[in-house]
């Protein structure tokens, strides 16, 4: 969705000044763009008289790496990871998780785009877990890839069947420290699960969002309908852990 295109959702008054940062104008774009399609999924919290205000009192505590980084097409994510940060606030909250299984394309070549085959082939995706909330670097490259061939036709209708492989999502809030990043990487590795993707972000009040995607658990655990609840407790035992011997 090009928000040059489209009708603000938002009744917020924006005016661009002359000097006003590119990346600051994307930041209001991207908090536009979700406002839009939180809407357009009928969320009932997005009908919330406050809910502009709270969403964009969201996006301006984040970086605006946030809101460059973050998957609009999953709008909801922007609403957890909203809802983790206010878990955080509570001590007894902290920290807040959410796990979750996601899907990620395997790595292809430039011939690979079946995406884009399947879109104008008309095939049913074989993706039944949402992606990661943050593009990760295999994701970007196959669309870098699919944009340098859709020109060519032939390429679209010669692609080869896409591979999406399972991973676990592991979303942390909580309050902001030095160090925290490494801690919560060192927590994960004693677990025995290998990080392949991380996005850390720091609010401006003091607490901290980290996403990681990640592998190495046994397929019997990785295919269980209660692995993201297994994962959760295992990362809060081993924090509760952490933080006691430390105390």
């Amino acid at each position: 969705m090009a928000m040059a295109d489209t009708e603000s959702c938002s009744s917020r008054a924006v005016d661009f000044a002359p000097s006003q940062r590119r990346k600051q104008r994307e930041k209001i774009e991207v908090y536009n763009e979700v406002l839009c399609r939180l809407r357009d999924l009928n969320i009932e919290e997005s009908t919330f008289p406050a809910f502009e205000d709270e969403l964009w009192a969201h996006f301006s505590r984040l970086p605006t790496r946030y809101a460059l980084d973050v998957n609009v097409e999953r709008a909801e994510d922007v609403l957890m990871h909203k809802r983790l940060l206010s878990k955080a606030r509570d001590p007894a909250g902290r920290p807040a998780i959410q796990v979750r299984l996601v899907q990620l394309r395997s790595a292809m070549d430039g011939s690979q785009v079946e995406s884009v085959h399947m879109k104008f082939a008309g095939k049913a995706d074989a993706q039944v877990h949402p992606p990661p909330a943050f593009g990760t670097s295999s994701d970007l490259e196959f669309v870098h890839n699919a944009k340098r061939v859709v020109k060519d036709m032939e390429v679209m209708f010669s692609a080869k069947p896409i591979h999406y492989r399972l991973m676990h999502e592991i979303t942390i809030s909580t309050n902001d420290k030095p160090k925290l990043l490494a801690q919560l990487t060192s927590l994960l590795s004693e677990l025995g699960l290998n990080i392949r993707e991380a996005h850390a972000f720091s609010t401006t009040d003091g607490y901290s969002l980290d996403v990681f995607v990640v592998d190495g658990w046994a397929l019997e655990v990785l295919d269980s309908f209660f692995s993201s609840d297994i994962i959760s407790h295992q990362v809060i035992i081993a924090w509760e852990e952490r933080h006691r011997v430390s105390n």
